[in-house]
């Protein structure tokens, strides 16, 4: 309405505006599309199965299978989550759903537990999830084939759920997402406030007045203004997606930018995903263990024949080892070989398996039963601590514990194994055969030992993590075979730890002695710095000990933070959450690992620090590490799947250094969407005082100028800002996420004054000017704006102001310590230029360059219009809008200090003078909590509720 009502005949002028609002809207869409697309490429399934109908194998679609039928598996995505029933070990890759490295061979369900409910997290063995791919299977055909029945379909699967989590998840606010708000409020009073002034002061009619004001209004509020995040988040995720770092949530890359905890598993994390095989002892040897890197041969045939069977491993049809690193290391230490499922080839003779006990978290062991010879032996692989307390006392060795620590203590990987022999009570009994029938009253035979080497780059991530002010830690649990867990991070609860039937109590897990060792080397606990071990629980006292077993007091607070650090293991931390919360909240910054943890463990310890206010990083390769990745505000997974919904973000290089690409793009799409973001409110104030000037002077913009400045200069200088490279470290120091802090403020509103200073000088420097004679024209109708556009005011306001769109930019350009230099930008240093340039050229020069915005121009240089094959002649007494060379350099000078000035206000006063006090202030001493001798109470089994939501806290 408001062309139509004023003579802007032209229509490339509302054409140019309607592209401007359709740029947005589909910048914005684009992005979105991208990031979901995503998602619909892990949602969509098509195909068909064969099901057991009638007792026949028939092919239907899959979205007519339901929980109950019978399907054959053929290779290819599982659609539904099954559990085995007959098979012969199918090879199933599940990196998609849980970010596991290593693909992983199913067995049909036990028999013996029968009787049993049905259980997916007891059963992980013989289950098959929805989204993971069956690699290899049976390649028979019809009933005697691998078949399996469904247990869930569509969305009650474990990917339904995983992506149900992704689509309905509250996530993390900014908060810029409650302050926006307030800053639209006060641009609509502001927008009120010019409404009447433009009112008072046009002598016209009363729809003239109306129209001119929806102009000022439309300009207060930028039509760009919501695309700007939007368009630096997905700058930052193309670039993360060239460095091979999937994103299924982009808005996390903003949040990203605020990270100040980084949280890391510890094996395939810090240190590589394989083990290095040492030696295994056996009890014989064991006063020798301190000569563990000698020779890595096993010599001892007991030891060597449990190692040779005592596993979960299984030939693939390529005759590639399937299954836990652990296991093949080990496998691969002794003269066997794999000749089916159920038998193995060692030293020339034919082992056979009577049966097979997968890895139990509960108990922290696995089990076999075999046939050698006319023996029938079981053998009991496990952590140190299981093994011994299913030891007959008089097998170990007396100083077994003190060696296991020590072991430990140097970085070594330990796993214990005893052994027995077994007679069944009858002939036919060996299906009925259970778990706790054949783990007991064994010998010890030995321990195995590993070792896990450190990365070459994680000391080198660690420190840059340092240096960019994020305190690390690490979070390790025992074994790589996992269970996987659908966490719902929205429901989050501490369990009472009194409850023996939960499923993960008891867990031993990776030694935390193993976990200090590797947080000395990748440089996350000092070499010389005391660390004070939570190690136990004994009648809810917690055991403190210091790294040579030695008992130790609790450090105060304010020696914690100098010259010792905690290291706790899962049960602890959970004792602490649970009956003293206070002291568990002061003591988790200045522990800086938590060893065994079971997967609960690792999402309370993230949860908990989300709770308090501190934006998280949890870093894993996925399995044990999903509900961790969750719950943290940043999850990477290490991962090759190229769709994974186990983290926001997947590296598909596997490699830790993705932590810092994250974290440097975050930060630099942060300080980027904030420079977009200044810009776009600078450009809406500069344009609504230019037309509140030109309301008071009863005056406008020529069409092209309008066409600039609306157009032109806007979009491509609001659009090439964010093409700003991440910083190569991380700053000290985080960008701000808040659109009223200080920081901002001072940002915006500086730059904001300087130009409106500079605006008065440049009307002031005209009416000082001799020559100078307010405008005049024929008509007395002020509301042809082609009878108002040509003269001296509207040509200074649109040299002074104009060029205020190209130096506000310029000035928000600067990278500092978040985005590379201003000059790598380098598609925005050409538009500068080019603007500039042209600008320049157009204020110092009269021809037909100046003449397109009817500046510096007279009847003898005007150009064509684009609608008219006419030139339009200046519409004044003089037929001309060119003004004397000295006062053009006047302008020029005002144009360039005004540059000089934004710019020095920006770079030094704003970020380097007001940061660094800023920096100061928060340094000042504080009333700290000094610590206070510890007295653990006692411990009474309660269960803590969450008072607010994870997703609620906001990202400052």
């Amino acid at each position: 309405m408001v062309w139509t009502w004023f003579p802007y005949w032209y229509y490339y002028m509302a054409i140019l505006n309607t592209v401007v609002r359709i740029t947005a809207g589909l910048v914005v869409s684009v992005f979105q599309y991208s990031s979901d697309l995503d998602l619909y490429r892990l949602m969509v399934t098509e195909g068909t199965v064969e099901v057991l109908r009638d007792g026949v194998m028939t092919s239907v679609d899959q979205i007519n299978v339901v929980p109950g039928d019978i399907v054959r598996l053929t290779p290819g995505v599982a659609y539904f989550d099954m559990a085995i029933l007959q098979g012969s070990s199918p090879l199933i890759d599940e990196s998609a759903l849980t970010g596991e490295v290593h693909p992983v061979a199913k067995k049909p369900l036990d028999r013996a537990n029968a009787d049993l409910t049905y259980d997916p997290k007891v059963n992980k063995s013989s289950t098959i999830s929805a989204g993971t791919t069956i690699l290899e299977c049976s390649e028979n055909e019809g009933i005697q084939g691998d078949l399996a029945i469904v247990t869930h379909t569509g969305s009650f699967t474990a990917k339904g759920k995983l992506l149900s989590d992704v689509l309905s998840y509250e996530r993390h606010k900014f908060k810029f997402d409650t302050e926006v708000k307030l800053v639209l409020a006060i641009l609509a009073v502001e927008a009120i406030v010019l409404l009447a002034i433009v009112f008072s002061v046009l002598e016209d009619n009363w729809e003239y007045s109306w129209f001119y004001a929806m102009f000022v209004v439309g300009t207060v509020f930028p039509p760009l203004l919501p695309s700007v995040f939007v368009v630096s988040v997905g700058i930052s995720c193309k670039r993360l997606q060239r460095n091979r770092i999937t994103c299924t949530d982009s808005r996390g890359i903003l949040i990203a930018g605020k990270v100040k905890k980084a949280f890391f598993d510890k094996t395939g994390t810090l240190t590589k995903q394989g083990l290095d095989f040492l030696s295994a002892k056996p009890g014989t040897e064991f006063q020798r263990l301190e000569s563990v890197t000698g020779s890595s041969g096993v010599t001892d045939h007991v030891l060597k024949l449990g190692l040779a069977t005592c596993h979960t491993l299984h030939a693939s049809k390529s005759g590639a080892l399937i299954g836990p690193a652990v296991d093949r290391m080990g496998f691969s230490a002794v003269s066997a070989q794999v000749l089916d499922e159920e038998s193995i080839s060692f030293e020339g003779t034919t082992v056979k398996y009577l049966k097979r006990f997968e890895f139990s978290h509960h108990s922290m062991t696995q089990s076999v039963i075999i046939s050698h010879g006319n023996k029938v032996l079981v053998y009991v692989k496990g952590s140190p601590e299981a093994i011994a307390k299913l030891c007959v006392p008089s097998s170990l060795p007396p100083n077994f514990h003190e060696k296991t620590r020590q072991s430990a203590r140097n970085g070594i990987y330990q796993l214990a194994m005893a052994t027995s022999t077994y007679t069944f009570k009858t002939a036919n009994s060996v299906n009925e055969v259970k778990r706790e029938d054949i783990e007991k009253e064994l010998n010890f035979a030995g321990v195995i030992n590993f070792q896990n080497s450190m990365k070459e780059d994680s000391p080198q991530v660690i420190q840059e993590l340092r240096e960019g002010d994020i305190v690390s830690a690490i979070i390790t649990v025992s074994f790589d075979s996992i269970a996987v867990i659908v966490f719902d991070v929205k429901q989050l609860s501490l369990f009472d730890k009194s409850n023996s039937e939960h499923p993960f109590l008891s867990v031993q897990g990776d030694n935390v002695l193993t976990g200090i060792y590797i947080a000395k080397k990748a440089g996350l606990i000092g070499q010389d710095e005391n660390v004070v071990i939570g190690n136990n629980i004994h009648d809810g006292v917690i055991e403190w000990l210091d790294a040579t077993d030695s008992p130790a007091a609790l450090p105060s607070v304010s020696e914690l933070g100098v010259s010792s650090s905690l290291a706790l293991t899962g049960e602890v931390w959970q004792h602490l959450l649970l009956s003293d919360p206070t002291t568990a909240l002061i003591l988790a910054p200045h522990t800086k690992v938590f060893g065994r943890c079971t997967p609960n463990d690792k999402v309370s310890i993230v949860s908990t620090f989300v709770e308090q206010g501190e934006t998280t990083l949890f870093c894993g390769d996925g399995g044990n590490d999903c509900g961790a990745l969750k719950a943290a505000h940043v999850g990477i997974a290490l991962s090759d799947a190229e769709a994974s919904v186990v983290a926001p973000f997947t590296s598909l290089d596997k490699t830790i250094t993705s932590v810092l690409d994250v974290l440097k793009e975050g930060r630099c799409a942060l300080a980027s969407a904030f420079a977009a973001y200044k810009y776009m409110i600078m450009y809406g104030q500069v344009e609504s005082i230019n037309q509140v000037a030109n309301a008071y002077l009863s005056i406008t913009f020529t069409e092209w100028c309008w066409v600039f400045m609306d157009g032109i200069w806007t979009i491509t200088m609001a659009f090439t800002l964010p093409l700003a490279r991440a910083a190569k470290k991380l700053s000290p120091k985080r960008p701000t996420a808040s659109i009223l802090g200080p920081h901002t403020l001072a940002s915006a509103c500086g730059v904001l004054m300087i130009n409106i200073l500079f605006l008065v000088f440049g009307l002031l420097a005209l009416h000082a000017q001799s020559w100078f004679q307010c405008r005049m024209w024929d008509s007395t109708d002020v509301s042809n704006v082609l009878t108002i556009g040509d003269n001296y005011e509207t040509s200074v306001i649109f040299i002074i102001s104009g060029y205020q769109y190209i130096s506000s930019a310029a000035a928000f350009n600067f990278g500092y310590t978040f985005r590379a230099n201003w000059f790598r930008n380098y598609v925005f240093v050409f538009f500068f230029a080019v603007w500039s340039a042209l600008l320049f050229g157009a204020t110092l020069s009269a021809s037909n360059l100046s003449c397109i915005w009817r500046l510096n121009c007279d009847n003898d240089h005007v150009v064509r219009w684009v609608t008219s094959t006419e030139p339009e002649p200046i519409y004044n007494n003089w037929n001309t809008t060119v003004m004397p060379i000295g006062f053009r350099w006047i302008l020029f000078a005002l144009m360039v200090v005004n540059l000089i000035l934004v710019c020095a206000w920006d770079y030094w006063v704003v970020n380097s003078f007001l940061s660094k006090l800023s920096s100061k202030l928060s340094c000042l001493p504080q009333d700290s909590q000094r610590a206070t001798a510890y007295t653990p109470p006692k411990v009474e089994p309660i269960t803590l509720e969450k008072k607010t939501s994870i997703a609620s806290q906001d990202v400052v």
